[in-house]
This record gives C-alpha cells, sequence and structure tokens, in this order.
C-alpha cells in the first residue's frame, strides 16, 4: 500500500480559520452580555524562572459566587504556571458545572496558544491538550487576553502561593 500526502487545500484552511473566528466572535459577544455568565481570571507564577510554581484563579459567578485558586503546583517554567493556572480553574468550573465562562488572563503565550492565534508554545503541548479537553467539557467558554494591571486579584493569588505556599 502506498500513502500519499497531499499539500492542504488553501480553500478549505482560508474556510475553516473563518468558520473559527465567527464562532469565537459569537462566543465573545454572547459571553460579554450573558447574565448567567461566571467570569474568571488566572495567573500562575514560577520564583525564580523555572522555579516553584504558584497559581491563582478567581472564579466569580452571576449570583455572587467568589471562588479563590492559590496553591502550589510544583517546579516549572512560567509558561508552566500560567497553564497550570487555567488548568485548575477549568477544572473547578467543569466540577461545578458552570454553563458559561468567560476567562481572562495576562499570558499571551497562553490564552494565544489555546485560540492557536500563535505559533504553538514549545515544550507546552501537554498542557494545552489538557486545557482543550477541559474547555470540551464546558457548554460554552472563550478566553480573553488582558493586560497585567487588569489581572491583580489572580496575580496576588498566584504570588501569594509562590511565596507563602498553600
Amino acid at each position: 500500500m502506498t500513502l500519499s500526502v497531499l499539500p492542504p487545500n488553501p480553500r478549505r484552511l482560508a474556510a475553516t480559520e473563518r468558520a473559527r473566528a465567527e464562532k469565537l466572535a459569537r462566543q465573545k459577544t454572547s459571553l460579554d452580555t450573558s447574565p448567567t455568565a461566571w467570569r474568571a481570571w488566572f495567573d500562575g507564577s514560577a520564583h525564580p524562572n523555572p522555579g516553584r510554581i504558584g497559581i491563582g484563579g478567581l472564579l466569580a459567578g452571576p449570583a455572587g459566587e467568589r471562588i479563590e485558586i492559590s496553591r502550589r503546583a510544583g517546579h516549572g517554567s512560567s509558561g508552566d504556571a500560567e497553564y497550570l493556572a487555567l488548568i485548575a480553574l477549568l477544572e473547578t468550573a467543569v466540577q461545578m458545572r458552570v454553563p458559561e465562562l468567560l476567562v481572562h488572563g495576562d499570558s499571551q503565550v497562553v490564552i494565544y496558544d489555546v485560540l492557536q492565534q500563535a505559533a504553538n508554545a514549545k515544550g507546552l503541548e501537554a498542557h494545552r491538550a489538557r486545557v482543550t479537553q477541559l474547555m470540551g467539557l464546558l457548554s460554552q467558554v472563550a478566553l480573553r487576553w488582558i493586560p497585567r494591571h487588569r489581572n491583580n486579584e489572580a496575580d496576588r493569588l498566584s504570588q501569594q502561593a509562590a511565596v507563602l505556599g498553600d
């Protein structure tokens, strides 16, 4: 049996990319205005880098619920830390059966890697696979990059865990 590899069809790739972008735009808009959507923020830190990892996350529900995550998560790089914080946040959302989730993070590497808007982050493939799996368990989830100064609570929680411990 002979197998041949065909080059990617540019029209099909462009159509797939457009469909994915449209889906993300619809999710973004609907979650921004949804009264039932949960909001979430995540951050990870490594001291030094690489070093001891602290992860932080905050889930805020539409009825005033507030769940904080702040714990150590082993050793690794800042990329590992950011991904592990996102994973912990998504695991909590899945456990709570959150129907709609709008996630904010200040790591362009992680956000754009998950959304496939940048080259894949090397060495973080297993984390990306876990995030993708968890996102598939939620009805509706969107990721959004925010500047560091708008992620203070998650940063505080991750720094607290990295420096002080559990």
